[in-house]
């Protein structure tokens, strides 16, 4: 008879949300922590901050001559 061989538990993959959520916690917590050192994670922070509130953002103004408004119409 064959010796039984205990298959390994391979866990399940986390949850993408759930992996951004606690990068995310933990770029919170490092900056507060460090008042924005300047260090990779800073910089990280300020790019993922910077992407997160960019649709809160105030739309940027476009300037038309009113000669372009005529050749429009």
């Amino acid at each position: 008879m064959a010796p039984q061989v205990e298959l390994q538990r391979v866990p399940e993959p986390a949850a993408e949300s759930d992996i951004l959520r606690e990068q995310l916690d933990y770029l919170i917590e490092h900056t507060a922590q460090n008042a924005q050192c300047g260090c990779a994670e800073c910089q990280r922070y300020l790019k993922v901050r910077a992407a997160l509130i960019e649709i809160f953002a105030e739309p940027q103004a476009r300037v038309v001559e009113i000669g372009q408004l005529a050749k429009a119409a």
